[in-house]
């Protein structure tokens, strides 16, 4: 933990631990949940062919997710846990920001257009948080990623 950097994002730090936290519980639920094996497209989408999407994407849920949904299903959970435990601990945050945009925004384009309402809400600031984290790297205040690529040296120290 790098406890002497002199910056300005230590806000951006705690609301990162918190994302981080969030997107690791969502991600553990699903594994105690066996979420791959199970129907979460209908769960967590709805009924495909009756659903208002994008039609390019809607083609995209059809022709490669819904034949490989276990597969995707993986993606997801292991995504959701890898992306929350580095933001949690400040790892490599750039790059799981990065990834975690890109869940989210697939998200976004999947339950979040299907459901509207709260859901969508929270992908909308989760999409603005986890952009924000990979244009501002907070892991280097209170994470790894000071104590790894050498963030740790406050001006004029050597």
């Amino acid at each position: 933990m790098n406890l002497r950097e002199h910056t300005y994002l230590w806000y951006l730090a705690v609301l990162r631990i918190y994302v981080g936290y969030y997107m690791l519980l969502q991600g553990v639920r699903k594994f105690q949940r066996d979420f791959p094996k199970g129907d979460w497209i209908g769960r967590q989408i709805g009924d495909l062919n009756t659903l208002e999407l994008y039609p390019w994407y809607k083609k995209f849920l059809l022709d490669y997710v819904v034949p490989h949904h276990e597969l995707f299903g993986y993606l997801v959970m292991v995504g959701e846990i890898a992306v929350g435990a580095c933001l949690l601990l400040g790892l490599f945050t750039r790059w799981s920001a990065l990834i975690g945009l890109f869940m989210m925004v697939n998200y976004y384009l999947g339950p979040g257009i299907a459901r509207g309402g709260a859901t969508l809400a929270q992908q909308q600031t989760f999409i603005v948080a986890l952009a924000i984290f990979a244009l501002a790297n907070p892991g280097r205040t209170l994470g790894l990623d000071g104590l790894l690529f050498g963030g740790g040296t406050a001006k004029g120290e050597r």
